[in-house]
């Protein structure tokens, strides 16, 4: 899946500068997926760098980033969501960056901090995924009948 088709041969280059970066520079790789998560670079830059962070350094795209107000941990999507990062976004759906399918706490949340903010780019990614997955119908119920918590 390529949520934003994005050309497969631009990650090559990505990785080579991920490569330096943790040999070379000895950058940990978790540092380097905040500061993605964080970006305001171009989608395509945000997306390799996440793709090649988690599947050559093994970032988990399930990684908690902090916590909310009330103590609940905030994981690296709906960081994403809220920080409006297209690219990680769409990597980290790709990647497994959500536990259990599109109806499930954790997507909605990311797609009710994307609604929200009124990200249409995040929104309409979150909805193409469950799409891809079969899953456009049932998501969008649940969405509409939920409240942000």
């Amino acid at each position: 899946m390529n949520l934003l088709g994005f050309d497969e041969k631009n990650r090559d280059s990505f990785s080579n500068i991920v490569k330096t970066l943790v040999n070379r520079h000895q950058t940990d790789p978790k540092e380097m997926f905040m500061h993605a998560l964080e970006s305001e670079a171009e989608p395509e830059m945000n997306y390799w760098m996440t793709k090649v962070l988690v599947q050559e350094y093994f970032v988990s795209p399930q990684m908690e980033v902090g916590k909310d107000a009330t103590g609940e941990p905030v994981k690296a999507l709906q960081a994403a969501c809220l920080l409006q990062n297209v690219g990680v976004v769409a990597a980290l759906l790709e990647l497994g960056g959500v536990k259990g399918d599109v109806t499930e706490k954790e997507f909605q949340l990311a797609a009710r901090i994307a609604s929200q903010h009124e990200d249409q780019a995040v929104l309409g990614l979150l909805m193409k995924y469950a799409q891809e997955k079969d899953l456009l119908e049932p998501f969008m119920r649940k969405l509409q009948g939920s409240t942000l918590q």
